[in-house]
C-alpha cells in the first residue's frame, strides 16, 4: 500500500500528464481514493504538524501541538468536501457535465504537492515560505481539468482560474476560521 502511494505521488509529481492519462478510465470509489490515499496523506501532515509545533513550542505543550495537529486535519477534510462540491456545481457553467469521480481526483491528486510540502514546513515551521512550493498542484490540476473534464478547450482556463481562486480562498477562509476557534480554546 505504501509502496503504491509512494509510485502514485512519484508518477504524479514526475509526469503529470501521464499519470492523468492513467487516471481518465479508471475507476477508484470514493473511500478507496480518501482513506487508501488523501486521508493518509493528511495524516501524515497533521503528524509532522503535531512533531513541529510539540517541539518547537517553549515548554513541549502537548496539548498546543495536538489542537494544531487536529486543526490541519479538519482543514484538509472540510477542504476535500467543500472543493468538490464547489468545483462540481461549476462545471455546467463552463459547457461541461457534472462529473463527481472526476472532480474527487483532481482535488485530491491537486493538493497532492501542497500536503507533501506541509510534511516539511509542519516539522520545521521556520520554513513556512516553501508553503509556495504546493502552487506546482495548480499545474497538475490545468492538466487533469484537460484530461478529466469535458469542458470547452476554449472556456477551460476560466474554469480553472475560477476553480483555484475559489480553493484558495475557501483555504484562507477555513484556515482563519479554524485558527480562531484554536486561538479561542487555547
Amino acid at each position: 500500500m505504501i509502496k503504491n502511494i509512494f509510485n502514485t505521488i512519484r508518477e504524479l509529481i514526475f509526469s503529470p500528464v501521464k499519470f492523468w492519462l492513467g487516471q481518465k478510465n479508471r475507476q477508484q470509489g470514493q473511500w478507496q481514493l480518501l482513506g487508501g490515499y488523501y486521508f493518509l496523506l493528511v495524516i501524515i501532515t497533521a503528524i509532522a504538524v503535531f512533531i513541529g509545533a510539540w517541539f518547537n513550542s517553549a515548554h513541549f505543550y502537548i496539548g498546543f501541538a495536538l489542537l494544531k495537529s487536529l486543526r490541519e486535519i479538519l482543514l484538509f477534510t472540510l477542504l476535500y468536501f467543500i472543493s468538490i462540491f464547489l468545483f462540481n456545481q461549476l462545471i455546467p457553467a463552463y459547457g461541461g457535465e457534472k462529473n463527481l469521480q472526476a472532480v474527487r481526483k483532481l482535488v485530491v491528486y491537486s493538493l497532492t504537492p501542497y500536503l507533501l510540502i506541509s510534511v516539511i514546513s509542519g516539522l520545521f515551521p521556520a520554513l513556512y515560505i516553501i508553503n509556495i512550493a504546493g502552487l506546482y498542484g495548480v499545474y497538475i490540476f490545468w492538466i487533469g481539468v484537460r484530461v478529466l473534464l469535458n469542458i470547452p478547450e476554449r472556456k477551460q482556463p476560466g474554469f480553472i482560474l475560477i476553480s483555484v481562486l475559489l480553493c484558495l480562498f475557501v483555504f484562507g477562509i477555513l484556515s482563519v476560521l479554524l485558527w480562531k476557534i484554536f486561538v479561542a480554546y487555547y
